[in-house]
């Protein structure tokens, strides 16, 4: 994620030309993602730090069939770091950023999951869109905290009544899976059991009420960063 600076405008000067020693803050530029979409045919290594070994090669489609779209959380001159659920929570693989590999895109939608609060909102730049309440993880199988990236967009139906309309899944894992047809993938999704949101219910997953999930499935983008707190 680019990280957002401080840029200074001259210092200005007195009646008698000398110069005030001092400098004047601009305001700082709005959150900005970089989302790298990769290539139709492209393969994309990832690594393990900034030309260090090779992790993956990963195919230009995800497991559930769509284009790869990859998150940036930091760069280091050409490379980046990017959430992947191929490694553990909380760790990124690194990718060379290649125009001929990727093509580079941005967003300034982000979402903040406040798992006290039982609550996700969605920014745009800073401005704070819409909170929904959400159902988060049970105490034997809490959701676990971190930045993730939205990888998928996907219908609900395909993978059980109790995933709702849809499902966006994320870059992570649920620590601990009970039952049901789940890789382990987190996700935000939709819900059968719209009178258990706000409780902590879940396998791990943030389950909300189905007409708010659609919305986000037509608002924010692929690639847009989920950050989730106790």
């Amino acid at each position: 994620m680019c990280v957002p600076h401080t840029s200074f405008v001259p210092a200005r000067t007195s009646r008698s030309g000398r110069s005030i020693d001092r400098v004047i803050a601009a305001p700082p530029e709005l959150p900005v993602t970089t989302i790298l979409k990769v290539r139709p045919g492209h393969v994309v290594a990832m690594h393990v730090r900034p030309g260090g070994k090779r992790l993956f090669r990963v195919l230009p489609k995800t497991v559930y069939g769509r284009r790869l779209i990859l998150s940036v959380t930091h760069r280091r001159g050409a490379w980046a770091a990017v959430p992947t659920f191929l490694v553990p929570n909380g760790r990124r693989a690194w990718v060379y950023v290649d125009r001929r590999t990727f093509v580079v895109r941005r967003t300034r939608w982000r979402i903040s999951a406040d798992l006290s609060a039982r609550t996700v909102t969605v920014l745009h730049g800073d401005q704070r869109v819409r909170t929904v309440r959400v159902t988060i993880g049970a105490r034997s199988t809490p959701t676990p905290p971190g930045t993730y990236a939205i990888t998928d967009k996907l219908k609900g139906r395909a993978f059980g009544r109790s995933f709702g309309c849809c499902i966006l899944a994320l870059s992570g894992h649920q620590p601990k899976i009970r039952t049901g047809s789940v890789d382990g993938r987190l996700a935000i999704h939709g819900t059968n059991r719209p009178d258990l949101v706000g409780a902590r219910a879940s396998q791990g997953c943030l389950r909300a009420r189905d007409r708010d999930v659609r919305w986000l499935m037509r608002t924010v983008p692929v690639g847009t960063q989920v950050t989730i707190r106790r």
